[in-house]
């Protein structure tokens, strides 16, 4: 009965055998294992690369799987200290992922500007670098008016000794 099949003439489609499995086109081999381990429940203990989270929000993105994605960008939030605030801000602008990007930019807004590689402005594009530097600009601005004046006092105590 099984050999009647093999033998009929049709043509063997993507992923019924081993030997011809389901390509997935602009996905890579990692992405959808990560997917299939959080689907089925086989979740790894260690931590994930930059590389292998984007890949799997690449795939979640392409595939509108919002469950994976919600997975990926705590994972990502997790060790979000361990990537520059450019990567993480290219992550939350290319995937729509806003949660990402308060904090990423919070924490390019303390880089210095010297500090930032022409790569990590490819990362977040001119328009957020520019918001960057502008905000930069307008902190520097700020710290420099307060370490320049003293803090008024509008209101002594009662136990105060000096009245001026």
């Amino acid at each position: 009965m099984f050999a009647a099949t093999q033998s009929s003439g049709q043509i063997e489609l993507d992923g019924m055998s081993d030997d011809k499995p389901i390509h997935l086109e602009g996905i890579s081999r990692d992405a959808f294992e990560l997917f299939l381990e959080l689907t089925f429940g086989r979740m790894r203990a260690g931590s994930y690369t930059l590389d292998e989270l984007t890949k799997f929000l690449h795939f979640c993105d392409m595939y509108q799987c919002c469950h994976a994605q919600e997975f990926v960008v705590s994972r990502v939030f997790a060790a979000r200290f361990r990537f520059h605030p450019a990567q993480l801000i290219s992550l939350a602008i290319k995937y729509h992922v806003r949660s990402l990007f308060p904090f990423a930019f919070q924490q390019l807004a303390k880089t210095p500007i010297t500090e930032i590689t022409h790569a990590h402005r490819e990362l977040m594009g001119n328009e957020i670098f520019l918001n960057l530097v502008y905000v930069q600009a307008a902190l520097d601005h700020h710290r420099r008016i307060v370490a320049a004046e003293e803090p008024r006092i509008l209101m002594h105590s009662n136990d105060c000794n000096d009245p001026v």
